[in-house]
């Protein structure tokens, strides 16, 4: 008999979130592999929708609690909440205390299990200053206080969901959400170009602070052609100096995965997030098709497994020039790390809590 869940999400695919990138895989791999059936509850209460690959979907027209309790199915009794707070938000200064409580009032009333898997907690930035948002990381305190069970992408944010709850808590890394192929050439095979990919603004920043890291990358590495994969931004091109700059614009899955196959570097900035390179749908994907990425800034992720000059290299003036079979051991170390979190990985974790059964105080 297939069991069936509900799932929250922001927003669709196709409008470019991240989030829901992840939850479609997973409810693909829930259902293939361990007989689990999703449904979809969007948050957007605007937009059209289309058809998810046959799994049905309903967005919340109204925010509030009433609205979301009638539209549970009766049969409903296990939610999993997709959190990451800034899609949820209509200012810095609010936070959707609603759900909070319409989450109550379904597990009172219908028992039902509630799985929180944090993507990301709020954070206020300034200059070099990163704090928990004082108004918003309550409402994420509360979610985790109230979940069954908590899970979460990295360790840094494990270790503040753990200090909350007082208890352990689950996490593991993201999977690349772009594909997972078997079959991986050698570098040598490749073509010995750099790929930049990611969102809009992941990939302005790298073409504005961080433009200079990327050509004296090319310079020290011998590269003379990029790939951009995105929504189409304005570049500089002036500045390329006889590199050559090829603008993909926005790709499907297969299409970005094909390229990615057949490139040698990945280019990413992650300096937004320190300590959190394990939540990268952008490094999974780069690690898990054997590419080697550079990174801006180093980004202190040991916790996750993650080692600089081991899983990945670092743009700046003492980055070496390296041959193609010290490349080689870079990539290999990077899939080698990605293929004990990837996506059947993840799936497996949050099956395993997918029992139905009440919680227990």
């Amino acid at each position: 008999m297939t069991k069936k869940i509900i799932q929250i999400i922001p927003r669709l695919p196709l409008y470019g979130d991240g989030v829901a990138d992840y939850s479609v895989k997973l409810s693909e791999t829930l259902l293939q592999q361990f007989g689990i059936s999703t449904e979809f509850m969007i948050f957007e209460p605007e937009g059209e929708i289309r058809e998810l690959n046959n799994f049905h979907i309903q967005r919340l027209p109204a925010h509030n609690p009433d609205t979301l309790i009638s539209l549970l199915p009766q049969r409903t009794k296990t939610v999993i909440l997709q959190y990451s707070n800034y899609p949820y938000l209509k200012s810095k200064l609010k936070a959707p205390f609603w759900l909070l409580k319409a989450l109550q009032l379904a597990m009172n009333s219908y028992q039902i299990k509630l799985i929180v898997m944090f993507h990301e907690l709020p954070i206020l930035k300034y200059n070099s200053i990163n704090v928990l948002n004082p108004i918003q990381s309550i409402l994420s305190y509360q979610l985790a206080k109230l979940a069954d069970v908590t899970i979460t992408n990295n360790a840094k944010i494990q270790s503040t969901l753990s200090q909350w709850l007082n208890k352990p808590v689950t996490s593991i890394p993201n999977f690349s959400t772009i594909g997972e192929p078997n079959c991986i050439r050698p570098l040598k095979e490749r073509k010995y170009r750099i790929v930049v990919f990611g969102t809009t603004h992941n990939r302005s920043r790298i073409y504005g602070k961080y433009f200079n890291l990327l050509l004296l990358t090319c310079k020290k590495l011998g590269i003379r052609e990029i790939y951009d994969i995105g929504q189409t931004i304005n570049i500089n091109r002036d500045r390329l100096s006889g590199i050559h700059l090829v603008q993909m614009g926005k790709q499907p899955p297969e299409v970005v995965s094909d390229i990615l196959l057949s490139s040698t570097l990945g280019f990413l900035d992650y300096s937004w997030y320190p300590g959190c390179l394990g939540k990268s749908t952008v490094f999974a994907a780069f690690s898990a098709h054997g590419l080697v990425t550079i990174l801006t800034k180093y980004n202190p992720s040991e916790r996750d497994g993650i080692y600089l000059n081991k899983h990945y290299l670092l743009a700046e003036d003492s980055l070496n020039i390296m041959n193609l079979e010290e490349l080689q051991l870079i990539a290999n170390n990077a899939r080698q790390w990605y293929s004990g979190h990837n996506l059947i990985s993840n799936a497996r974790i949050f099956a395993s809590y997918l029992d139905f059964r009440k919680k227990i105080n």
